[in-house]
């Protein structure tokens, strides 16, 4: 999170930052990750509604809050407090992804009822009313007029995702929190003995809560991991270079996990050094491969027979490889000597698309931001963006 939102740089700005956690407001989410030591020391838990308007009062005129457009799409009585004072100003955040969920269409009225219930929007009560209400408005308002609650400024990973009706001098152009993480890193050098390996991205896919039920019934996961290693290691002797496991951050957490790998090096919290300088990176569909498409790096996406009953892993393996252009190789069925590893990676439009598009500047995404806002509310003429926006 200190990465994400560049808070160190930040506070060498000169700014003071807080992350108020929301959660407790609704009971939709845990505030673990709060009490992470480098986290810890920015973090305020909002208990009450009385206490967001207490803090809120207290902030000083031109005060900055981030947040994800969605968090007050789904929550609007937020924007009531937080946009009671004027002289506040709130950057709606949105970001660009593959759409890798599932394909089903779900009748509006049964997507609504479902996130007022999954969201528990209906606490406070007033809100699920909000909800519905600048959900229409949105929808419908611009033909009698209306406007629905809208961030001071919007930050985009893309142009494309600016809504039609979104005021252009209020968008902020900048790119995915990857390419942030890029640039934090791009001057830390690898140890030699690390560079120019094959790369295997590792998620842990038998221990992730969401599918290790599902997946246990369908697969053996000792042949899991023994298919898994004949690959790669039919890939690196066809390459002549060692495979390099960067481990899932939960590894650690698992002690022995490591040894699944019959004695490769297994490293953990250094994936965006390891993918810079790989020879090739193989992956299920760890968000990781975008660090691949930073670097152009060549791509192999690993399949299985049991994954292919389980949505939720089949269709995001099928899409990365056919926005990356990526071959999929099946470990079940594979036949080790036909493994094709000519790749002439093109990864242009895909990170155009989702990772940074033309002419954004090489610069973090939220000090680039605070300094472009409060350059115009000071009266200064902030550096042009080098970004068309149509409309």
């Amino acid at each position: 999170m200190v990465e994400t939102y560049q808070i160190n740089q930040l506070r060498d700005a000169g700014h003071e930052v807080e992350i108020w956690h929301l959660g407790s407001l609704f009971g939709v989410s845990d505030n673990l990750v709060l009490h992470a030591p480098a986290i810890e020391e920015y973090a305020i838990i909002i208990s009450s509604f009385q206490e967001l308007k207490d803090r809120v009062r207290k902030l000083e005129a031109n005060s900055i809050f981030f947040s994800m457009l969605g968090l007050l799409h789904f929550y609007p009585v937020l924007y009531k407090i937080l946009k009671s004072r004027n002289d506040l100003i709130w950057i709606g955040r949105i970001t660009k992804s593959l759409p890798m969920g599932s394909s089903r269409q779900i009748h509006p009225l049964k997507a609504l009822i479902g996130n007022i219930f999954f969201f528990k929007l209906y606490r406070p009560f007033h809100n699920a009313f909000l909800y519905v209400a600048q959900k229409v408005i949105r929808k419908y308002g611009a033909a009698v007029g209306m406007r629905s609650y809208e961030p001071d400024y919007l930050m985009v990973s893309n142009v494309k995702q600016v809504p039609p009706d979104f005021p252009k001098n209020r968008v902020i152009v900048t790119h995915a929190d990857d390419y942030n993480i890029h640039l934090l890193n791009k001057d830390i050098s690898v140890d030699p003995s690390l560079q120019d390996a094959v790369v295997f991205l590792d998620q842990m896919i038998f221990y992730h809560p969401d599918f290790k039920n599902n997946l246990r019934e369908k697969m053996n996961v000792d042949d899991y991991y023994e298919n898994l290693n004949k690959v790669l290691d039919a890939i690196s002797e066809k390459l002549g270079k060692p495979v390099i496991i960067a481990g899932h951050p939960e590894a650690d957490k698992r002690p022995g996990y490591a040894e699944k790998f019959n004695g490769k090096k297994f490293i953990v919290g250094k994936s965006l050094l390891l993918v810079r300088h790989a020879a090739l990176v193989i992956s299920h569909y760890s968000t990781a491969v975008n660090f691949a498409a930073i670097y152009n790096k060549p791509l192999v996406l690993l399949t299985s027979n049991g994954f292919e009953t389980i949505e939720k892993i089949r269709n995001p393996i099928k899409v990365l490889s056919k926005a990356l252009n990526a071959p999929v190789i099946n470990i079940d069925e594979v036949n080790l000597q036909s493994i094709d590893l000519k790749l002439e990676p093109d990864y242009l439009e895909y990170k155009d698309d989702y990772i940074k598009s033309h002419n954004t500047p090489e610069e973090l995404s939220y000090p680039y931001a605070v300094s472009y806002v409060l350059s115009l509310v000071s009266g200064e003429t902030p550096e042009a963006q080098q970004v068309s926006l149509q409309g």
